[in-house]
């Protein structure tokens, strides 16, 4: 016997938000599951939107069953993704001006911060690595800034460049993974945070109070937004003032958060927190299975906030500069 369609409590069992997969009779008799977030429930029906940008109304005296899914698809274990692999879905979110070098990635920014400004160095760069170091001199020196490169800590091409005389700039960075599903969990997003796909003149001013720079905002703009799909969340405390702001960057199944951060007067409210779900739920509506972001090894707390939530260190990568 064929299913026949029940009536279903929407009203009772779902909230704007949350994800559902809903079991609906088509006309022909036949029956389709749809997969969306809720928009809108009333008692004629239930408004979803899907991962590929639909909107589907499904009238409630088609519905056979309801239920709740998690916040966002499954996916394999995170740390089952090489870390050379993870560095290049990364690679997207800090980019300016770049260019190959094997599969190597030489980059400049201006100057603005050292995953713009330093050669991705991660595989084969396609020639000896004594020779790919000098090229990343002469392309840094082209561009006007300091020859760097990111390796991933404990590499081969990390204990190559060392012999050649290359030495840390930075401490080590901490790579923490996460399925998304399980970082969100059963939470809905704040009300109080906006999410934008545009960069604002609003966040772009409470990131300078977050990280006091002297770059031209076109190369802000061009590291923090040239390589969509991003998304600029903010809390704020006025039309024209933010006390807390995120980003989240899109990469294959790969949702990348960074640039989080909260005004020092108004901390200990939980503002972090309420960004990083907010972007965790826009990038799950985005086809996000997994999420990362790198904290540095020396703020301890951080890494204990990290860990609360469900993040796992995936690997740790550092900078060297030319000898």
């Amino acid at each position: 016997m064929r299913e026949k369609p029940q009536p279903v409590d929407v009203l009772a069992q779902a909230l704007v938000g949350e994800r559902w997969v809903v079991r609906r009779r088509l006309p022909d008799g036949s029956a389709t599951d749809v997969i969306g977030w809720v928009e809108r429930l009333n008692p004629e029906g239930l408004l979803l939107s899907t991962s590929r940008g639909e909107v589907v109304l499904v009238p409630s005296g088609e519905i056979i069953t309801a239920r709740r899914a998690p916040a966002a698809a499954g996916g394999p274990d995170p740390l089952r993704t090489a870390a050379e692999q993870l560095e290049r879905y990364a690679l997207p979110s800090w980019l300016a001006w770049n260019e190959p070098l094997g599969e190597w990635t030489l980059r400049a920014g201006g100057g603005f911060t050292a995953r713009a400004n330093s050669c991705l160095a991660v595989g084969d760069p396609g020639m000896p690595i004594a020779d790919a170091a000098g090229r990343i001199v002469e392309f840094s020196r082209a561009q006007g800034i300091e020859p760097w490169a990111q390796v991933i800590s404990g590499s081969g091409i990390e204990a190559e460049l060392r012999q050649l005389g290359w030495v840390d700039v930075h401490l080590e960075t901490d790579v923490l993974v996460c399925r998304l599903g399980t970082f969100l969990g059963e939470s809905l997003p704040d009300p109080s945070v906006t999410i934008a796909e545009v960069l604002t003149w609003q966040w772009l001013e409470a990131y300078q109070r977050s990280r006091p720079n002297d770059v031209a905002s076109e190369i802000l703009k061009m590291i923090l937004a040239g390589n969509p799909p991003a998304a600029f969340a903010g809390v704020a405390v006025s039309e024209t003032r933010l006390i807390a702001i995120g980003r989240g960057h899109i990469s294959g199944t790969w949702l990348g958060l960074s640039a989080v951060w909260t005004d020092p007067d108004h901390r200990r409210h939980g503002f972090a927190t309420k960004i990083m779900i907010a972007l965790g739920h826009w990038g799950a509506r985005q086809g996000a299975r997994h999420v990362y972001l790198g904290v540095r090894g020396t703020d301890p707390e951080a890494l204990a906030t990290c860990a609360r939530l469900g993040f796992r260190l995936h690997h740790r990568y550092r900078y060297l500069a030319a000898p």
